[in-house]
Formats: structure tokens, C-alpha cells, sequence
């Protein structure tokens, strides 16, 4: 069962779709997502960052999603695949 509403990623791709955060998007970005949506315990700065870099990794583990592309400087997208209202 997910933490944060549908699982962090699937929350942020989401919230990217429905132009709540504008890309390139950074963890201040997703940090001001959780505070909105008023998630307790919050992630840590480590755990959006982790999640992030996982999310956008081809080399990090077979099963996990890769909903965003790395864009340089702690900056991401979300992967075009992903984008449209049926993500929201």
C-alpha cells in the first residue's frame, strides 16, 4: 500500500498533468506538492530524492517505474508516456 496518496511518483506525475507543478520540476517542487496535500509523517528530503532519481534511472531496478527524465542540476520531466489526463 502506497504512503502518499497513489505512491510519490504516480502523485507527482499526476500533479504535473494537472499543471499544479510546472516542469522542469525540482524536490522544492514536489516538497510544496506534499505540504498541499497535507501528507504526514512527510517524506524526507532524502526520500523525494531517492524517488526521484530512481524514477528517472534505466539502470536502477527492472520493476521500478520510470515515470521522469533527468534534465540536469536536480531538474525533471516527466516522461512524455506519461503525460495527458488519463495520468491525473
Amino acid at each position: 500500500m502506497p504512503k502518499y496518496g497513489r505512491g510519490l511518483n504516480r502523485e507527482i506525475v499526476a500533479a504535473v498533468n494537472a499543471g499544479m507543478i510546472l516542469e522542469p520540476f525540482s524536490i522544492k517542487d514536489v516538497r510544496k506538492l506534499v505540504q498541499a496535500k497535507n501528507w504526514k509523517p512527510e517524506p524526507s528530503e532524502n526520500h523525494i530524492n531517492v524517488t526521484l532519481a530512481n524514477g528517472a534511472s534505466d539502470s536502477h531496478s527492472i520493476t521500478y517505474k520510470k515515470f521522469f527524465l533527468s534534465v540536469g542540476d536536480g531538474q525533471y520531466k516527466v516522461k512524455p508516456h506519461y503525460k495527458g489526463d488519463e495520468w491525473l
